[in-house]
């Protein structure tokens, strides 16, 4: 058996093949964008969902605010939006087009996504240093052909549909 620690434990969760999405939401007329790859169904009755949120990042303040959001997957091919959304000190948003929100789907969303849904927050619950945030979902649009996996440290193009 090896020791349990963070990096030891992180290195063994390397090997859970995940998607890749990108949350976005506009909170107080500031926009605000995370790559995602903790994204869970909760339920069927209502639609819920969840991901997570670490404590130490810059917006995280935001997010702890934010009433309504977009969860957008990536399709294979799409690393320079993992890219973009993982930079420092960045204006994540310039340049890329948006959808902006509607009565439709009331939340900012990737307009280079092909498939997005939209969810209100219903709960957020403390989990060590990241917070669980469920949110109901509100609508959604589904156009994805392949999506962006992550395995072990690389990109790798999932199934095709």
């Amino acid at each position: 058996m090896v020791a349990l620690d963070p990096r030891t434990f992180r290195s063994l969760m390397s090997g859970w093949i995940t998607g890749i999405a990108i949350v976005t939401a506009e909170i107080d007329g500031q926009r605000v964008g995370i790559v995602c790859n903790s994204l869970t169904s909760v339920s069927l009755d209502p639609v819920l969902v969840s991901w997570c949120v670490d404590k130490k990042i810059a917006s995280f303040p935001l997010w702890k605010r934010a009433t309504s959001w977009s969860v957008n997957f990536l399709d294979a091919g799409q690393e320079d939006l993992v890219h973009r959304f993982t930079a420092h000190g960045a204006d994540r948003f310039a340049g890329l087009e948006v959808l902006e929100p509607t009565d439709e789907h009331p939340a900012l969303a990737l307009a280079a996504a092909k498939t997005f849904f939209t969810a209100r927050t219903q709960a957020q619950h403390e989990a060590g240093d990241h917070v669980i945030i469920v949110g109901e979902v509100l609508s959604f649009s589904d156009g994805i052909s392949q999506p962006l996996t992550f395995f072990r440290g690389k990109f790798l193009p999932g199934p095709k549909a």
